[in-house]
């Protein structure tokens, strides 16, 4: 099953090549994306294996209280939806990537500096994206742990194949079918594991013997409470409103109401996307009881409810979460990297033909930085408080920057300067000292970048033209 899936998708993939004439069609779909795909290409990019894996180990962690952040989660993409922050400015101008913006608001260099930053996370992301699913891959399909680089080198090249032949157009028409399959392994395996768990009352007794109140209330939880409720609402926001995977579907929709409208439809999928593996992880109390290390609780628990048959069609489901992630990945940070990183540096203007070969190149050069990060880097803290960490080395100045260059004349570029070198100051000291807490480095990230742009907007003044 899991090969002739990886053919299938393949085939797909490179099928979609045939669409490519323009850049814009590499990178954005010609901007025709409908509000079905888009739905369906968004919710399958976001639900990635990892995705299941980080949610599942922090309610196992945690308990019920975990639920809160799947319901910030929706909640604040609805929200953005809703309101068109950010999104509407970004959609209406039709630039191809975020940091593009930039550069007509402030300049060329903070866009570099926004590119590289956000190329940066990505790579920080993606590569323990493959380190922690190839080890889910690995014990769920009864694989040696010695055969890790394998499993994650053969992942990543059907993956890099398709998105480096195809782009967008490869990236949504795979997410299409791998979205239906994502919700075929979630409805089977939803079943076995609540069946095997014993029920309802069964997984709440499991909660209170292992996690006692503090896996329901969140003001007894030590790894929850308000600053880290805080710290999620603004990862959330900033995330949906400038996170180039995300925000590429926005772009790639035909108008700017519709993008707003793929928003307000997806947030249902964002609160399930992170509610059904929550509410596996918690059943694995009750299942597999306490084990080490927690990220494992989930395959643990799988090997033992699902049917042997069965495994394999659920795993179908899962590697289809974890290629539609990968896919548009790659494609959004190479972009990033080739559009405002690379050539912005380059002397003379490129044609669109040579910026999507350097695009393929970058695709082609993640894959391998991802691999190699992916196979010797061993990550310390859950992958959910990791992935929220790193995230906001860039997250917090992306989200100061926009606000500030869409709605305050006044912003300006040593603001924006100040901005990115106060959000990425605490994470790097947390990453570098792993005894700090994430939460509280993140949350001085979303401090520090808005207090950067309103300090270097008031000591660098722009200079406002007469109105």
């Amino acid at each position: 099953m899991v090969v002739g899936f990886l053919a299938f998708c393949g085939v797909l993939g490179v099928r979609a090549r045939k669409r490519i004439s323009s850049l814009d069609d590499f990178l954005v779909m010609g901007r025709r994306l409908g509000p079905l795909w888009g739905v369906a290409t968004l919710a399958a990019t976001e639900t990635g294996l990892v995705t299941i894996i980080y949610f599942s180990e922090e309610a196992y962690l945690s308990g019920f209280v975990a639920l809160a952040a799947a319901v910030i989660a929706a909640l604040t993409m609805w929200v953005v939806g809703r309101t068109g922050f950010i999104i509407r400015r970004l959609r209406a101008l039709q630039v191809r990537t975020v940091p593009e913006y930039l550069e007509g608001r402030f300049n060329a260099n903070v866009r570099w500096i926004a590119g590289l930053a956000a190329f940066t996370v990505g790579a920080l992301n993606l590569g323990m994206f493959l380190q922690t699913e190839g080890t889910f891959l690995a014990v769920i399909m009864g694989i040696s742990p010695s055969r890790l680089p394998l499993i994650m080198g053969v992942m990543l090249v059907v993956v890099l194949a398709y998105t480096m032949l195809g782009g967008m157009y490869s990236v949504v028409l795979t997410d299409v079918v791998q979205f239906f399959f994502i919700l075929i392994g979630v409805g089977f395996t939803s079943y076995f594991i609540f069946t095997a768990a014993g029920g309802w009352g069964n997984i709440v007794n499991a909660v209170a013997s292992h996690r006692g109140s503090a896996g329901f209330t969140l003001w007894d939880a030590p790894r929850y409470g308000l600053l880290f409720l805080m710290w999620t609402t603004l990862y959330y926001l900033s995330g949906w409103s400038s996170w180039q995977p995300v925000v590429a579907r926005v772009l790639s929709m035909k108008d700017v109401d519709t993008a707003q409208r793929l928003y307000r439809l997806s947030s249902i999928f964002m609160l399930f996307r992170a509610g059904f593996p929550m509410l596996w992880g918690i059943a694995a109390l009750a299942v597999v009881g306490s084990v080490t290390p927690s990220s494992t609780a989930l395959p643990q628990m799988l090997i033992r409810v699902l049917p042997a048959g069965m495994i394999g069609l659920v795993t179908v489901g899962f590697l289809s979460a974890s290629m539609s992630t990968y896919s548009s990945y790659f494609l959004a940070f190479s972009s990033i990297l080739v559009q405002d990183v690379v050539a912005p540096r380059i002397r003379r203007p490129l044609a669109d033909r040579e910026r999507i070969l350097l695009t393929q190149g970058g695709i082609l050069a993640l894959g391998l930085l991802t691999y190699l990060w992916g196979s010797f880097y061993r990550f310390p803290e859950s992958v959910f408080r990791y992935l929220t960490l790193t995230g906001s080395l860039s997250y917090a100045a992306s989200l100061a920057t926009l606000v500030g260059g869409i709605y305050w004349r006044r912003a300006s570029v040593g603001g924006a300067y100040l901005a990115y070198a106060g959000s990425a100051i605490p994470p790097i000291i947390c990453l570098a000292r792993p005894e700090i807490s994430p939460t509280y480095a993140g949350l001085l990230s979303f401090a520090l970048a808005p207090a950067g742009l309103l300090l270097g907007s008031w000591a660098f003044p722009r200079q406002l033209q007469n109105s």
